[in-house]
């Protein structure tokens, strides 16, 4: 019970365990973004939907940005819209963007992020597109209560990446999530079940 994990979790993943049977977090890889002593705010990143970005977003209608998929980010708030992308060229991030990982940036839908997206990022050619993921809803805890569900091992901890945040086939997200943490989490990832480890 209760594996060491870092103090602050921000830029870490949250990987869910085997046996957290949580319907919004079954098997869901959550990027933290802010981990303080308020609490913390994340996205799950391996949750995609059916809904397209243009069915929310009357504006990127007739646009390249209109087909973008929406993730959910989580079941907190999901009439918000928060962003992950790798820096777009020429565009300015807006002042609550962070950066929570190497080659990743957050920031909620802003005004000028949706402009962007219908202009600029519409007119590059597909290949040479920043790596861009949309999410509806956030998924967010309370002072403490991170902390306790890792210290009842609902959770793995493990340094973000982008290449999992922006994973081509985001199903897959959970298992090379588990098997970049090693031999021993490959195996959890394959079996669906987490053995002894005494």
């Amino acid at each position: 019970m209760g594996q060491p994990f870092p103090e602050n979790l921000t830029g870490y993943f949250l990987i869910s365990s085997t046996d957290l049977n949580d319907p919004n977090f079954y098997r869901t890889v959550v990027l933290i973004v802010e981990h303080n002593e308020d609490g913390a705010f994340g996205l799950v990143v391996n949750r995609q939907s059916d809904v397209r970005l243009g069915n929310l977003l009357a504006e990127l209608e007739d646009t390249a940005a209109q087909d973008i998929l929406v993730q959910i980010g989580g079941p907190l708030q999901q009439e918000y819209l928060f962003v992950l992308h790798g820096e777009f060229p020429g565009y300015d991030v807006s002042e609550h963007a962070t950066y929570p990982a190497e080659g990743v940036v957050f920031e909620p839908a802003t005004e000028p992020l949706v402009s962007y997206l219908t202009t600029d990022w519409a007119g590059l050619p597909a290949a040479e597109r920043p790596p861009l993921r949309i999410y509806a809803g956030y998924s967010g805890w309370g002072p403490g209560q991170l902390e306790n569900e890792l210290q009842q091992d609902a959770w793995f901890v493990h340094p973000a990446s982008a290449g999992i945040v922006f994973h081509p086939n985001p199903e897959s997200g959970w298992k090379d999530a588990l098997g970049e943490k090693g031999a021993f989490y490959r195996i959890v990832a394959d079996t669906g079940y987490m053995p002894s480890m005494n």
